[in-house]
């Protein structure tokens, strides 16, 4: 009996797709390794909705970042969700290993890339996979904090949070602040405390007053967002400051947040 091919000499299948004990061969590579900074794989959508992304590395420092292009010249940063927690991102930055996948919707766009927009040392492998079926994705939820900054300030003295750079390209995206003080002794004040910061967006800043009950709590800042607050400028420290706030008076500050492209 003849056997019918598709044209890249696989049996033809029909609806069918491969089950186990059946091997489907393709030449093309289907992944790439990645150990340079702007080493890239890409791949042309031809019309494909969908990409899916593995990333995989045993000893790589560096930053892999997602990017499309519609014009095949000018390229930006795209939206991609990790599979494994549903977090929505555009960039990974890896220290020691890594092996995760992503999807992002990709319809109307030329060209996809994976791009090392930081690099120290080592590699990543990068497989990728376009299709013309749409992804049906549940909401994702949003990226978890993996970083905190936590400082307590001396009786009346003042004191400085700071997040540190985060790497070149990238941006600290804050998800919670937190200013508490706590008294040892009651302050009959009547002066204003103001908050500042610096590298985020309108130069954030609260006042409040600065009374305080003999071993009393007050909660100044308590600042989520749902949608991170993204720092002003890439691979720069970004700070909350608390003036000195009073005779036998402590500030404590909890910012908490990550980083990313």
């Amino acid at each position: 009996m003849a056997t019918l091919l598709d044209p890249r000499g696989n049996e033809f299948l029909g609806a069918l797709d491969a089950i186990t004990g059946f091997t489907v061969t393709d030449g093309r590579a289907a992944a790439a390794t990645l150990g340079a900074l702007n080493a890239e794989a890409d791949v042309d959508l031809n019309g494909h909705a969908t990409m899916a992304f593995d990333l995989r590395t045993g000893a790589g420092n560096l930053t892999a970042t997602f990017e499309a292009t519609v014009d095949g010249t000018n390229y930006f940063v795209i939206p991609v969700i990790d599979q494994a927690t549903n977090a929505v991102v555009t960039s990974v930055a890896v220290t020691t290993t890594l092996a995760k996948t992503y999807i992002a919707g990709v319809a109307g766009y030329r060209r996809v890339r994976v791009r090392i927009s930081a690099f120290t040392s080592g590699n990543i492998a990068v497989a990728m996979r376009a299709s013309s079926g749409s992804q049906a994705q549940i909401a994702p939820m949003p990226q978890p904090s993996q970083l905190v900054v936590s400082t307590l300030s001396t009786a009346n003295t003042a004191v400085t949070a700071t997040l540190p750079a985060a790497g070149a390209g990238l941006f600290h995206y804050i998800t919670g602040i937190e200013i508490v003080r706590n008294a040892t002794a009651a302050l009959a004040g009547s002066a204003t405390l103001t908050y500042t910061t610096t590298n985020l967006p309108g130069t954030l800043a609260w006042s409040v007053g600065n009374a305080m009950a003999v071993g009393g709590t007050q909660w100044d800042v308590q600042a989520f967002f749902p949608a991170p607050l993204k720092s002003s400028a890439a691979n720069t420290a970004t700070t909350v400051v608390a003036p000195a706030a009073g005779a036998a008076v402590l500030v404590r500050i909890n910012v908490y947040y990550f980083v990313g492209a």
